[in-house]
């Protein structure tokens, strides 16, 4: 198993875990890449995806197991989470002044992400779907830097059924 393989094996369970209804989400994927994102975004040979949404071609991004890439406002920005991700999600259950209740609109807000002196902003979908990006940046800080003693699903169900 590649490192990008068990980055995505570890971080998709972990965001999958704490995701609620996540083929009712309407912009929001989790493991697979937007088809809509597919003409903005060219991954690297090997590269996988974590989180994805796509709202518009001027507001976009990606989670992948090398990096953070988003369009936000027209700007693309580009972020190494290997060191650790801090992210600020504010408004993230959409409730409240300023929350779009238009009819048929994605209600959405706007996350900060820093890693050291890089720093990038997305569009997320609020409510459920706000646990995907949410944890895919809790997954650089928590579980990234102890990723050689982590176990995949895979190597769990193995040491499971040995230790039966």
């Amino acid at each position: 198993m590649t490192e990008d393989e068990k980055i995505q094996d570890i971080a998709v369970a972990m965001i999958r875990r704490h995701s609620m209804d996540p083929e009712d989400w309407r912009s929001t994927s989790i493991g697979a890449l937007r088809p809509e994102v597919l003409c903005h975004l060219a991954l690297l040979p090997g590269e996988l995806v974590l989180v994805c949404a796509f709202f518009s071609d001027t507001s976009w991004y990606a989670f992948t197991t090398r990096r953070i890439v988003s369009k936000h406002a027209g700007t693309i920005a580009t972020l190494d989470p290997k060191r650790g991700v801090e992210s600020q999600f504010g408004n993230f259950k959409g409730y409240g002044p300023g929350s779009n209740t238009e009819l048929g609109a994605i209600p959405t807000a706007t996350a900060t992400l820093k890693c050291g002196a890089s720093t990038l902003q997305l569009e997320y979908e609020t409510g459920k779907p706000s646990m995907a990006p949410i944890y895919a940046a809790k997954y650089w800080s928590q579980k990234h830097p102890i990723l050689d003693k982590l176990l995949t699903n895979a190597e769990r169900a193995l040491y499971k059924s040995r230790n039966v």
